[in-house]
């Protein structure tokens, strides 16, 4: 008789570093609104005994968010959910995706509007295009740890947004699916950060006033060739995100 057998299969344990299991787990309950803006979360001894950690590992998980500008340490009283800040290095040309993903932190973007349109004055100069050329705006809002952080309004020309605007804009950057998806080396971005003011509709996504100040970011995007193909606009309230440059003495 010929007996046959079943070997159980046992998923395989999660392998992260347990720090980056707490970290995770803390940050899913901050974004997911368990845990508001100027609450306190578990303390060290709390998630030692959750997790079954060393304090070592527990401190690790929790200053990494204090790093990430999630939680603040209050002596004496523990940990508690900050509102929360992006920084963004200015001397990097980097997506939002990318500049939050060394932070852990869990980021959404909502495409608001798909147009084509003439090319404002402004947007037809930077890209060198005629003064009556057509060109594609995609404007999405760029979510971080459940706050919103800013408003992009993107220009490309007409042809290279039609290629664009058949992608998927909601779950990876313009930068990365420019370079994967359509294979274009991009190389630099000329930027200048002013503080001006912003329509109706921005102000309310952003949480300000009609007559408060933003920082915008504008930006025109180049290849390898230096050939500009994008012109931006990234919008934000003044608390929502940090500037950070590194300036040579000479």
């Amino acid at each position: 008789m010929v007996r046959s057998s079943v070997l159980a299969i046992k998923p395989d344990p999660d392998r992260r570093h347990k720090y980056v299991i707490i970290r995770e787990w803390l940050t899913e309950q901050i974004t997911d609104g368990r845990f508001a803006c100027g609450q306190q979360i578990p303390s060290e001894h709390d998630v030692m005994a959750r997790f079954g950690v060393s304090r070592v590992t527990a401190r690790q998980a929790l200053s990494d968010l204090c790093r990430a500008g999630i939680i603040e340490a209050r002596r004496g009283k523990g940990y508690f959910v900050r509102p929360f800040t992006a920084t963004t290095n200015l001397e990097r040309l980097q997506g939002f995706g990318e500049t939050m993903a060394p932070l852990g932190v869990a980021t959404s973007t909502d495409v608001l509007e798909i147009t084509e349109s003439a090319a404002p004055p402004v947007v037809s100069s930077a890209l060198r295009l005629d003064s009556n050329a057509i060109v594609t705006r995609i404007i999405r809002l760029r979510q971080a740890a459940g706050n919103v952080i800013s408003i992009s309004e993107n220009y490309f020309p007409v042809k290279l947004g039609r290629r664009l605007m058949r992608l998927d804009l909601a779950r990876q950057d313009l930068y990365v699916l420019m370079e994967k998806r359509l294979g274009i080396d991009l190389a630099f971005a000329d930027a200048e950060l002013e503080v001006t003011q912003v329509n109706p509709t921005y102000a309310r996504f952003l949480g300000v006033g009609e007559k408060d100040l933003v920082t915008r970011v504008i930006r025109i995007v180049h290849d390898s060739a230096g050939r500009p193909l994008a012109h931006e606009f990234d919008y934000s309230s003044l608390k929502a995100i940090r500037f950070r440059i590194r300036i040579p003495r000479w």
